[in-house]
């Protein structure tokens, strides 16, 4: 029988058959026939475990990184294999919702533990498709591209974009990048988290204004970190509002007029 025949054998064969063929072969197996037995749909936990206890088939690299990915491989072993694959299966892994939840937070940590040894070509990439746990330690790098890349990742949630623009450790450039980011930029929290924010250039930060609710614009313009500047943007923007749009909105409250003395205090 040839070796392809083999494989395409030990994919169909049934748990009998493949726990009796592992019992018989484990320390003869190729690395292409671990493969097969691993892609079996009948493969068991006790089969995962023997390929995984064997020094000689886990050597493969290829036997590794399928062990850790299967859901039927002792998470033990799987967590213990973790610590010996590359950087971008790992990140790979990680956003894999087949990997069990403990092998992922296994592989967080190692990501965690290990990512201020990359490189920024690698801390780009990585920005690009890692999960939130990643995320959230590549959101305060000091390499701009790399936060640019991260603007880009699809599991980006907005409220760590709320923490950044909310936090004294993000950069003006940074602030600036994302108040005009095409995605990010429109969402009401991030606008009033910038506006907020001392470090958003003054441009930005106004330019975030006529998008704020009324009741909003009052809580800024009467917060003593507000600068005389945006304090000045405020009431422009409140003066230039319909006095009817004044008067009433959709948060059900009284606004200022533009004479209102709130916003001339300062």
């Amino acid at each position: 029988m040839k070796r392809s025949r083999m494989e395409s054998a030990l994919e169909s064969f049934s748990r009998e058959a493949l726990a009796a063929f592992v019992a018989a072969n484990l320390n003869h197996l190729f690395e292409e026939e671990a493969l097969a037995i691993l892609r079996n749909h009948h493969v068991t936990p006790q089969i995962c475990q023997q390929i995984a206890r064997s020094a000689r088939l886990t050597a493969f690299y290829s036997v590794r990184l399928r062990l850790v990915a299967h859901r039927q491989t002792p998470q033990a072993h799987a967590v213990k294999l973790v610590h010996y694959l590359h950087w971008f299966d790992l990140l790979r892994l990680s956003v894999d919702v087949k990997v069990p939840p403990t092998v992922r937070r296994a592989i967080d940590q190692l990501l965690l533990t290990n990512v201020s040894r990359l490189s920024v070509g690698e801390r780009v990439a990585s920005a690009r498709r890692c999960n939130g746990t990643l995320a959230k330690a590549l959101m305060f790098d000091p390499d701009l591209s790399v936060f640019e890349a991260l603007l880009t990742n699809a599991r980006l949630r907005e409220e760590d974009l709320v923490a950044l623009a909310s936090s004294p450790r993000a950069t003006p450039e940074q602030l600036r990048m994302l108040s005009y980011d095409r995605k990010w930029s429109y969402r009401y929290a991030i606008r009033k988290a910038l506006v907020l924010n001392p470090s958003t250039p003054r441009a930005a930060a106004a330019s975030q204004l006529r998008h704020l609710r009324r009741v909003d614009l009052r809580e800024i313009h009467g917060n003593p970190a507000t600068s005389t500047y945006l304090r000045r943007c405020i009431e422009r923007v409140i003066q230039s509002r319909p006095s009817a749009s004044l008067r009433t909105g959709s948060d059900g409250e009284g606004s200022p007029g533009p004479g209102d003395p709130s916003l001339r205090s300062g």
